[in-house]
């Protein structure tokens, strides 16, 4: 399939009908139906079934969006950095991070950001630390710029060779427990303390995951969760809810403390408890640019203040 046949296909797959696709399109309705019968003769398979005057996709079909789905993603990208070019606008800057920053740390950098620097095209998406470590280090990989927790072989993580580094700060690891709980108005709290309480985790291999097991195991106690998640703000939620208590970054925590209901949960330090480094990451096939380094810097102010 050429690059043509694959945005026919995809049209088809969107719109469900020859006749949407060929308007979405701009093009003939035979020239719709004469391509996907090009593109089924050579890949040897149906890729539509028809049904109530609509275009059914078969399994194979499917399978083939979810890859058509980004390249057309990449196409787009690629459409509006040539027309930005047009005006001079040469930088295109692609940066990934966990969830736990997209709240309000990227957000608060990017405004000031953008405030000096209103030609850069910028792209922000979220990902989980290993997705983020493969992408970085891969030589295909869509990202020049990433935040992270980690990138510690305290922490369990070896830093691939491919993978630069730029050490941005650390935060806290806190307890957040729900309202009513006994330990509400704890001033600090040890992990054995919270050793008998419903617990909700977070998945080893993640950084957050690694460090709160090194810790509650060099304490001798055994882990104790019903219930794991990805992201440290789905934690933050449950707690609230009083399901149980959670073991976060400050980062999330001092965010939730400002946008929760003042009585959803408590917040409690921990003693002993291991902190997270905060590390910016890039691949050394694609070097860190002025941009970059500018949103690095200011990535690390907003850090220092917001965690303060």
């Amino acid at each position: 399939m050429n690059g043509r046949q694959i945005e026919i296909f995809h049209a088809v797959m969107k719109s469900g009908t020859v006749t949407e696709a060929a308007s979405r399109l701009g093009i003939s309705q035979p020239a719709v139906t004469s391509s996907l019968k090009q593109i089924e003769a050579s890949l040897g398979f149906n890729l539509f079934h028809r049904s109530g005057g609509r275009l059914q996709p078969t399994a194979e079909a499917r399978i083939l969006n979810n890859e058509a789905e980004r390249i057309q993603g990449s196409m787009e990208v690629f459409r509006v950095l040539a027309d930005r070019l047009k005006t001079d606008i040469t930088q295109h800057l692609r940066i990934v991070s966990p969830n736990a920053f997209s709240h309000e740390l990227i957000p608060e950098t990017l405004a000031g950001f953008r405030a000096v620097n209103e030609h850069c095209l910028i792209d922000i998406t979220t990902q989980h630390h290993d997705q983020i470590l493969d992408d970085i280090a891969s030589d295909a990989g869509a990202n020049n710029l990433a935040f992270t927790f980690g990138l510690d072989s305290g922490h369990g993580v070896s830093p691939s060779t491919k993978i630069g580094s730029r050490h941005i700060g650390q935060v806290d690891i806190v307890a957040l427990v729900p309202w009513e709980s006994e330990l509400a108005h704890t001033g600090t709290a040890s992990v054995a303390e919270l050793a008998d309480d419903e617990w909700i985790g977070t998945f080893p291999g993640e950084p957050l995951g690694n460090a709160v097991e090194h810790y509650m195991r060099s304490a001798g106690i055994a882990e104790n969760y019903s219930i794991r998640v990805h992201t440290h703000s789905l934690a933050v939620s449950l707690v609230s809810k009083g399901v149980g208590f959670a073991l976060i970054d400050s980062i999330t925590a001092n965010f939730a403390r400002n946008h929760y209901d003042k009585k959803a949960f408590h917040i409690i330090p921990l003693k002993d408890a291991p902190s997270l480094p905060v590390t910016a990451i890039y691949s050394y096939q694609r070097p860190l640019g002025a941009f970059a380094r500018q949103f690095i810097d200011m990535f690390r102010s907003n850090l220092s203040r917001i965690n303060t």
